[in-house]
């Protein structure tokens, strides 16, 4: 299992391998470098504790039990509540991700995201019900992809490497590698059109039952 046909990770191997076979030294470090080396990145902070929450699920029981405590409690204090960031620990994120800005990112368990992409404030990636697993469920985004402001995917969809989600996209059919999902442009209204618009909106009470 691999790449599909569009180009994405339908069973998260690329990813998965990133995120499961390298130290966990060195990915914290490419993190650290993706977001312009500053530790008081909130995106790196993130980062940081979901790939130690992952790391601990891989770990012999008496480490993982100490993990998850302490990822819990991180997690759940700082990330979740004063970040606004809610990224699952059975999350698949692969090698240099970058979170640009934190506000209100979720993530979900066993939802893969490629090495190198980008995220941005605003995103929910979510699963649907009605599959058998939830781990069939969630989207499978590829390498290198750039996730604009406000936009949600949800359910079992592929987003191939290399493609664009734009702003307030709602994207829940695949996206091919290399091509741009984006939320229709807003709609314009005149003065006059507007106005026109609310009185049409307006109820007639002049009309009797």
């Amino acid at each position: 299992m691999g790449h599909d046909s569009r180009g994405g990770l339908r069973h998260g191997v690329g990813a998965a391998e990133a995120a499961s076979t390298a130290p966990l030294r060195t990915l914290l470090r490419e993190d650290f470098e993706r977001h312009s080396r500053s530790l008081v990145h909130p995106g790196l902070h993130a980062l940081v504790v979901h790939r130690i929450g992952f790391w601990g699920l891989s770990q012999p029981a008496p480490v993982r039990r100490a993990v998850k405590v302490a990822h819990r409690l991180v997690n759940r204090l700082v990330i979740q509540n004063l970040y606004g960031t809610e990224i699952a620990d059975e999350a698949i994120i692969g090698r240099r991700v970058a979170i640009g800005h934190h506000q209100a990112v979720q993530i979900p368990a066993f939802a893969v995201i490629g090495d190198d992409s980008t995220l941005r404030s605003g995103i929910t990636i979510g699963f649907t019900d009605g599959a058998e697993t939830r781990r069939e469920a969630v989207p499978h985004i590829g390498r290198d992809v750039s996730i604009g402001p406000g936009a949600v995917l949800v359910g079992a969809i592929t987003v191939g490497d290399g493609a664009q989600i734009g702003p307030n996209a709602n994207v829940s059919t695949d996206v091919p590698a290399g091509a741009t999902a984006f939320a229709p442009p807003a709609r314009i209204l005149r003065p006059q059109a507007r106005a026109q618009g609310a009185q049409r909106a307006e109820p007639d009470h002049t009309r009797t039952a």
